[in-house]
């Protein structure tokens, strides 16, 4: 064996994309900072066993090591995400928290020919529940990707709780629950049906089934009267797209919604959304809301925020 060979879809990064990588990377954090986001710096290790409380799906992306001290299973750092969350909290600002970060992250299961290693860099908002944070958020992304030099933006919106309320009217074991997500972020429809197949409520398993078809421009935001069961919740979904969509369009950006994109579903709420742009083959940035993440103290905190791999932006842009 080689002793250079590195594991695959292990990379170094030499010179010349080194020095674009950390330019763009303080372009973005000075950007940031002008946005009154403090920078923060997550540690790369934290105990496997706090990483339960975000769901599943983190879980098994993270590398886990034993801690030689303790005995203790650690994880390596998959998601800064989490981390600034959990800073924030050890903060204790009961208010309006702004927080960015730019660091390594491993990922133990990543989808093929993606690298282990990636260079997350985002912004996180913290104590505000209304659609302003969401769209500071958002016009922050939108700002981050043009210092990137990336144009023609496409952002893909979607409201989880277009699928929550369709889901929670179908009584579905937990095991029943996750099969149904995951099928849903494949959009493999026969699954869906396979899963619903026993399940009664006709008119829901219907749109749930169809719910990977439902997607498109503003227009489809008029259809969500009819889809949903609660009309209360349609009425302010809608209102919420549309103010976004309203207020996005400045920016020279397409807008589109996707009601099946249910992508860390397990803690994210609310809003969430994908940027997409010409010349990549998979999203340049995701973000969205996730206020329920401190659930097991009983004490929601509102957050929103976004991240972006520099390291797959850079690798693409040089290509």
């Amino acid at each position: 064996m080689n002793q250079w060979l590195l594991p695959e879809n292990a990379e170094d990064i030499f010179p010349k994309k080194a020095l674009v990588i950390e330019s763009k990377k303080r372009l973005l954090i000075d950007l940031f900072l002008k946005n009154g986001y403090q920078l923060i710096f997550p540690s790369m290790l934290e105990f496997s066993d706090s990483l339960n409380a975000y769901g599943k799906d983190l879980d098994l992306e993270t590398y886990k090591v034993v801690d030689q001290m303790t005995g203790k299973m650690m994880g390596i750092s998959s998601d800064l995400t989490t981390q600034a969350f959990r800073i924030d909290t050890q903060m204790k600002t009961t208010g309006i928290n702004k927080l960015c970060y730019a660091g390594p992250v491993l990922r133990a299961n990543p989808s093929s020919k993606q690298p282990r290693e990636l260079l997350q860099v985002g912004a996180e908002y913290f104590g505000d529940p209304t659609i302003n944070a969401d769209l500071e958020i958002q016009k922050l992304l939108i700002e981050s990707l043009k210092v990137l030099d990336i144009k023609d933006i496409v952002l893909d919106i979607n409201h989880l709780d277009v699928f929550n309320s369709l889901k929670n009217k179908i009584d579905l074991s937990p095991n029943e629950s996750s099969k149904l997500g995951n099928a849903m972020m494949l959009k493999d429809k026969a699954e869906i049906e396979n899963i619903l197949s026993k399940k009664n409520e006709t008119e829901i398993i219907n749109k749930l089934i169809s719910l990977p078809d439902f997607y498109g421009d503003e227009s489809i935001l008029k259809k969500l009267k009819n889809f949903l069961p609660d009309q209360g919740v349609a009425d302010e979904i809608a209102e919420s797209l549309t103010n976004i969509c309203k207020a996005l369009k400045k920016f020279n950006v397409e807008i589109s919604f996707d009601f099946s994109d249910i992508r860390g579903y397990q803690y994210h709420t609310g809003i969430v959304y994908s940027a997409y742009a010409q010349g990549f083959n998979t999203a340049v940035a995701q973000g969205g809301r996730y206020d329920n993440m401190n659930k097991s103290d009983m004490q929601l905190r509102p957050a929103t925020g976004f991240s972006i791999d520099l390291r797959f932006i850079i690798n693409n842009l040089l290509t």
